[in-house]
């Protein structure tokens, strides 16, 4: 009798162990933003990651608003740990950006008493920045950003730059702001790079099939002449089996988007499609007054193809594809005053993110 009380006890805990699992267990089989938050004192304080939308968002700002200071800044040990986050998440299969954005106002203290493998703060740091450089999430590479405040107890304002370039994938992503006033604008500026990475503004181009060699360009800057744009793209054009190329392009006022692009055919027009498309500030480029142009070698000249309409012959899609991105916060009781400031900003952050992400859906 006691051994079957026995067994059921443990099938009972084994089913409510499996119960908690697939609870914690983020469904990220749908499209969309996923966020991770952790907060780190002297310990983590973390929220599982999640579909950011207008069901979950309240929730991952009401998690912010309800972190408290405590001693302690064991920061090197909290982006490991989102990494260890993101390395283990099911990814939608459409994952196009995964990020860790990272503020703090102190250096770290004590964190590879936290993990077995370190010796020392300096090799847990050198180990977690090998794994921002080198850890890939579907093919897809990390992006870390690093935000830092010098708080009051920095003395070693040299090391606290370190620790930031360390905790970021590249120089441009690393922000020593002077005043805990610039944060929310910082915060700000990250949102809406993330969701630069995690868009797509893609145009297809209609011209009827051309002669093999033909130079051509398409304009989109309003211009009665070809030489006279500043915003265009250039290729020579030839036929393969089933489509037409465009090769040797030049993208000029534009980034680049591919030196070979090849058409979907419709009879005898081809159909060049540009994958996000962006001028060189990062803004998708305005169709309006978009021209094709073919060169005439007699004339030495450019001709305009007048059957060429902005409304019938450009084609606009516009996409956000998924993305994975872990909010590292400091809450250390070095912050203070500061400590609401950090949350405002983090919050306004969760709020652009969920704003963007469904402004062009």
């Amino acid at each position: 009798m006691k051994k079957h009380l026995f067994l059921i006890a443990a099938l009972l805990l084994t089913s409510t162990l499996l119960t908690s699992c697939f609870k914690d267990r983020p469904d990220t089989s749908k499209k969309g933003l996923y966020v991770g938050i952790i907060g780190f004192n002297d310990d983590l304080h973390t929220k599982t990651i999640k579909i950011l939308n207008e069901a979950t968002k309240d929730d991952m700002k009401n998690f912010i608003n309800n972190l408290t200071m405590e001693n302690g800044t064991v920061l090197y040990h909290a982006v490991n740990t989102a990494l260890d986050k993101i390395e283990v998440v099911e990814a939608p299969e459409d994952l196009i950006n995964v990020s860790i954005v990272t503020f703090t106002d102190g250096l770290d203290q004590g964190s590879y008493v936290l993990n077995n493998n370190y010796n020392s703060g300096e090799e847990y740091l050198n180990a977690v920045s090998q794994r921002i450089h080198f850890m890939y999430k579907n093919d897809v590479p990390i992006t870390a950003y690093a935000i830092g405040v010098k708080g009051s107890d920095v003395t070693d304002p040299v090391t606290f730059r370190q620790n930031l370039e360390k905790l970021s994938s590249s120089a441009d992503n690393v922000y020593e702001i002077e005043s805990m006033s610039q944060i929310g604008q910082q915060f700000a500026a990250i949102a809406q790079d993330l969701y630069n990475q995690s868009s797509s503004y893609d145009v297809t181009l209609k011209t009827p099939a051309q002669e093999p060699g033909t130079l051509i360009r398409f304009t989109f800057d309003n211009v009665s002449n070809a030489e006279d744009s500043q915003v265009y793209i250039q290729g020579v054009y030839s036929r393969g089996t089933d489509c037409g190329i465009l090769s040797q392009i030049n993208y000029v006022g534009l980034k680049n988007c591919g030196a070979t692009i090849y058409s979907e055919s419709q009879g005898s027009t081809d159909l060049f499609t540009f994958i996000n498309l962006l001028t060189l500030e990062d803004i998708p480029v305005s169709t309006t007054f978009t021209k094709q142009w073919r060169w005439n070698n007699s004339s030495e000249s450019w001709i305009n193809n007048s059957e060429f309409s902005p409304s019938g012959n450009t084609i606009v899609t516009e996409e956000f594809k998924s993305a994975l991105i872990m909010l590292v916060l400091d809450c250390s009781s070095s912050l203070n005053t500061d400590f609401q400031s950090v949350k405002s900003a983090a919050c306004q952050f969760i709020e652009t993110l969920n704003n963007n992400t469904h402004q062009r859906n």
